[in-house]
């Protein structure tokens, strides 16, 4: 497990992309310190939220600005240094939940354990209290094809969770779900945010924004911190 960080941070964070002869503003320069439990991250599609994320994850490298994790610039390491700095720290889960198709559940969960160097009994052991805690120890040896896709998702989640990450990015976990499962899946996201657990999620959908402890609204790459309604988590 890692140990505790002081969070995520952006200071000044921008991107750019160069579009024909001119260029396209995706984000404009955002400071924001991200506090420990849920942040939602909202606004219509194309508005930036997804090109945050990206930000965030160090998947992108920024125009201007940088991501802080704890002390660390994340956008000053090499490709090779934020690989291993996102397998230490963070945990992601996709709208598709984006399983090993060739893996069982199982594998999956142990799948960057493996990559982190957990030896082989400690992995076993944590996929499958990881399985048990999202309700899924019985379909442990089941391949993703074998999984409803509410069933898929909870692995995802299990898997993003497996090396105890300090950050979770979630995009639209729940977009695929119907009501009963997204709430399922939402519930389990909420727990690493309750435990102090630094958890930012892209959302479309405004009952599981209102879940969230804090809200960031995008539009046309400006972001804008705004409260959350009390009383919905």
């Amino acid at each position: 497990m890692t140990s505790p960080l002081p969070g995520l941070r952006t200071e000044g964070l921008s991107r750019v992309y160069p579009s024909g002869e001119g260029t396209v503003t995706a984000l404009r320069p955002f400071t924001h310190t991200f506090q420990p439990g849920m942040t939602a991250v909202v606004g219509p599609s194309g508005s930036g939220k997804s090109t945050l994320l990206n930000l965030l994850a160090g998947f992108d490298t920024p125009s201007g600005g940088r991501v802080v994790v704890g002390d660390t610039d994340l956008h000053a390491l090499t490709e090779a240094g934020r690989a291993d700095f996102r397998l230490a720290h963070y945990g992601f889960v996709f709208q598709n939940h984006n399983l090993v198709a060739i893996l069982s559940a199982q594998e999956n969960v142990e799948f960057p354990l493996m990559l982190a160097g957990v030896p082989p009994r400690e992995r076993r052991d944590r996929a499958r209290a990881l399985l048990a805690q999202v309700g899924l120890e019985r379909r442990a040896g089941h391949m993703p094809s074998q999984l409803s896709g509410g069933e898929a998702q909870r692995v995802a989640l299990a898997r993003a969770l497996a090396g105890d990450p300090q950050v979770l990015l979630a995009d639209e976990p729940t977009g695929n779900l119907d009501t009963r499962t997204g709430n399922e899946v939402l519930e389990l996201l909420l727990a690493p945010a309750r435990a102090g657990r630094t958890v930012v999620l892209i959302t479309h959908d405004p009952e599981v924004a209102a879940r969230a402890d804090h809200t960031l609204r995008v539009r046309d790459g400006e972001v804008h911190a705004e409260p959350a309604p009390a009383g919905m988590r």
